[in-house]
């Protein structure tokens, strides 16, 4: 039963942290797009996989890793061939998963400092296994100086290969060792399924928590980059006569990526909590119904006023199931939350 529940925790981690990293890739993707036009990009989302392979070893790190690629070919792909395709996608998140080979050495480490080593050492592995994929991808199906980028046209393209995926690769190992080390320092059971140094402590299960957190994070994400841009792309200047120019964007985005900044807060405040063991589905259900509801009485609003304009409100309509459901469902579990801990005797909030 024990290695049966186990189980279920790591496919649910192994999801989790997928989700997770593949937002921070589309996140870093969107902000360095016009600055690596051959593809590519400076984040740190290879933090993903190495969390799973220090929490769980190499296997579930990588599957978190080909799961990311997998999603990363959904959403956008320059394919050549099959070959082309896995050393450009497929692989160089999955092969991050080789800093797992440390994890042994992690887990017998006694001091911070040894596990902050460890760990930047690990990053590096990992970091240059990604590196690797990317420059064989370069140097085998992107050999074409025709195509190169920043004017390095005359390059032999070797040399080309490996100059421009350091130029992202080498930044993103930097910066994805900088937060490990934050990690460790300040949230050291999320890389390890035990309490940190004392075995013998007994372990909280926050399984549950964490992966609400983290959903809630990676959704308020997705909602906050994916309508910003949506908001800034609807920009329009209007010429109202007379020398006067009115401004104007697309408030529906402008709600949407607020309330995706408001779930990003939510569940990062969340994790904080679950990782000094105060987290309460009381605290997360109450905001999160609190959020869905402001979001269901614009969509009403919106609906009223669309009705009244004779505009096509089906959009509206579908967002107002779809919010009332949401809001119901939040409110339902927030009574649920209450009425457990007042069956505990346990305080409310």
């Amino acid at each position: 039963m024990k290695n049966t529940t186990n189980a279920v925790r790591t496919i649910c981690e192994v999801g989790m942290f997928a989700a997770l990293g593949f937002v921070f890739d589309e996140l870093q993707g969107i902000i360095f797009d016009s600055v690596f036009p051959n593809g590519g990009s400076i984040g740190f989302a290879m933090i993903a996989v190495l969390i799973i392979a220090y929490r769980r070893g190499f296997f579930p790190a990588l599957v978190t890793g080909f799961i990311m690629g997998l999603l990363d070919i959904a959403s956008k792909a320059y394919v050549i061939n099959i070959f082309q395709l896995g050393l450009d996608y497929v692989l160089p998140y999955a092969l991050v998963a080789f800093a797992a080979f440390l994890k042994p050495l992690y887990d017998r480490a006694t001091s911070i400092d040894k596990r902050i080593t460890i760990l930047l050492i690990g990053t590096v592995i990992g970091g240059l296994c990604k590196f690797l994929s990317h420059f064989l991808a370069g140097v085998i199906f992107w050999s074409d100086a025709s195509g190169f980028a920043w004017g390095l046209n005359s390059m032999h393209p070797w040399l080309y290969s490996f100059i421009y995926n350091i130029a992202f690769v080498g930044p993103s190992i930097i910066l994805t060792a900088v937060l490990l080390i934050v990690v460790q320092l300040f949230a050291p059971k999320v890389l390890t399924t035990r309490s940190a140094f004392i075995d013998s402590e007994k372990e909280t299960n926050t399984t549950g928590p964490m992966i609400v957190s983290f959903l809630t994070v990676s959704t308020g994400l997705f909602f906050f980059i994916f309508f910003l841009v949506a908001y800034i792309k609807s920009y329009q200047l209007k010429d109202c006569g007379d020398g006067l120019y009115k401004y104007t964007f697309d408030p529906n985005s402008m709600i949407l990526f607020v309330l995706g900044l408001f779930l990003v807060v939510l569940g990062v405040v969340s994790l904080i909590k679950v990782f000094k063991n105060d987290f309460s589905f009381v605290t997360y259900t109450g905001s999160l119904s609190a959020i869905t509801t402001a979001a269901f009485v614009f969509g009403v609003y919106r609906l009223i006023k669309i009705g009244t304009s004779g505009e096509d409100a089906t959009l509206y309509w579908i967002w107002f199931i779809i919010g009332a459901a949401v809001m119901l469902a939040s409110i339902a579990l927030l009574i649920l939350s209450i009425i457990k801990r007042k069956k505990n005797n346990e305080s409310i909030i």
